[in-house]
């Protein structure tokens, strides 16, 4: 996969926005005009200067558009958004800890905001785990004791047991980790507590790690739906391997640390993170699978 460094993606992004500004210019020159010449804004009243109003921000558009104006329109906010969904994609996936990086430095307009590119990631990966199975369902076997009859409430019991664990990973797994979130950020202010950084900021690496990790899930769901038998285990080892090696690259890059200073720190913070994530889950489901486990009534 071909990237651009800094440079050229600085050029192509002001390159783009020249030809957006053009775009959307010659696109209001054809519509029609009839109030927006005036220079009072629709919305809040005020007098306004340009394209947007200094007051509220609403942009100027002809009360009485052109089915071409609408067109453009259209067009211009479905690209502009899927452009910076695939680019900040593109740059999550192969520059870790850039998106951060470029958040601490105050570049934000080229790119998905890190709230909404964790939510529509997240939601993207949990939907083809439901389907392709990315996540494996518990299973939990009974098996009678030597010379007693089958027990059909121990039976009902495992059942749901295994109903309880399964729903746990597939429903309450990505709420636990977006509930987590603020915890990895405290974790990782811990290990950074003597830099600049604010909280809000560790935020945003938070988040850029777990859209990483769940478009690694992704990838392993649409391995699944490989009819091939080596192609998901090999997919598995290389997604698994790729994360392992993610988040100390991004901790390195987006907070400029050295590379061991990063591994050793990022290994602590991952443990924890993990344990409480295991806590959370297992308080989900025991009460369902505390009787079958020490055979309470």
């Amino acid at each position: 996969m071909t990237t651009l460094d800094a440079g050229e993606l600085d050029a192509a992004l002001a390159e783009a926005a020249v030809a957006d500004a053009v775009a959307d210019e010659a696109a209001e020159a054809a519509g029609t005009k009839a109030g927006a010449a005036d220079g009072v804004c629709f919305n809040c009243g005020a007098t306004r200067s340009g394209r947007f109003c200094a007051d509220c921000g609403q942009k100027a558009l002809p009360l009485a558009p052109t089915l071409g104006y609408f067109v453009h329109e259209l067009t211009h906010e479905v690209l502009n958004v899927d452009g910076k969904i695939f680019r900040s994609l593109r740059l999550l996936l192969t520059r870790p800890g850039f998106l951060t990086r470029e958040i601490f430095l105050g570049r934000r307009a080229s790119y998905v905001s890190p709230i909404r590119l964790y939510l529509v990631v997240s939601v993207l990966s949990f939907a083809l785990a439901a389907m392709f199975g990315g996540l494996d369902p518990v299973n939990f076997q009974y098996t009678a004791d030597p010379g007693e009859a089958v027990d059909p409430l121990q039976v009902e019991r495992v059942a749901d047991a295994e109903r309880t664990l399964t729903q746990a990973v597939y429903v309450w797994l990505p709420r636990a980790m977006f509930v987590l979130v603020p915890l990895f950020a405290a974790l990782v202010m811990l290990f950074r507590r003597k830099t600049a950084f604010t909280y809000p900021q560790h935020l945003y690496f938070a988040l850029h790690v777990h859209a990483a990790w769940f478009l690694g899930t992704a990838v392993d769901s649409l391995a699944e739906a490989i009819p091939l038998p080596r192609v998901a285990p090999a997919v598995d080892i290389a997604t698994e391997l790729y994360m392992l090696a993610y988040v100390p690259i991004a901790f390195m890059r987006a907070y400029e640390t050295t590379l061991w200073g990063a591994i050793w720190r990022t290994a602590i913070i991952v443990l924890l993170y993990f344990l409480a994530l295991m806590v959370t889950l297992t308080a989900i489901a025991l009460p369902t699978v505390w009787p079958i486990m020490f055979g309470q009534p």
